[in-house]
């Protein structure tokens, strides 16, 4: 299975919440399989650990310390796929197509983006993997 890995995996494993084990567990298994990820993961793990730190949950070394090692890990482990405008319209056609989903935008472009590289998105978001199943795109969910 290709994988595309959204950013709640990875935030588990970075900061240890209650997904660690799972998500560390569902990486080990991966062997040394392609993992794929996109320049809005990228973002989203930025942002989350930005919140962390002005919440107070994380020091700004903390953060930074995150940081690095994150970046270490996407160029050892993780490679990039970039979005591209159809994946935005694909986004958003979903999103019009699909009010009765629980569908974000960027979990949108997260299964745009896989659909596009024909990849099974993994995660741990419940609701994406509602979504997903709904629009008929493979989801593994972790959990």
């Amino acid at each position: 299975m290709a994988a595309y890995v959204d950013s709640c995996v990875l935030l588990s494993l970075l900061l240890g919440d209650s997904g660690y084990t799972d998500s560390e567990q569902w990486l080990i298994n991966q062997g040394d399989q392609t993992l794929w990820i996109s320049h809005w993961v990228l973002l989203e793990v930025a942002g989350v650990i930005a919140t962390c730190v002005r919440r107070g949950q994380l020091t700004a070394e903390q953060a930074q310390t995150i940081g690095s090692e994150f970046e270490s890990f996407r160029q050892e482990r993780l490679t990039l796929i970039e979005p591209r405008g159809t994946d935005f319209l694909q986004a958003r056609q979903w999103l019009e197509r699909c009010l009765h989903l629980p569908l974000r935008s960027g979990d949108a472009l997260h299964l745009a983006l896989a659909q596009r590289q024909q990849l099974t998105v993994v995660s741990a978001d419940r609701a994406l993997a509602r979504c997903a199943e709904s629009l008929g795109l493979p989801l593994q969910l972790i959990g």
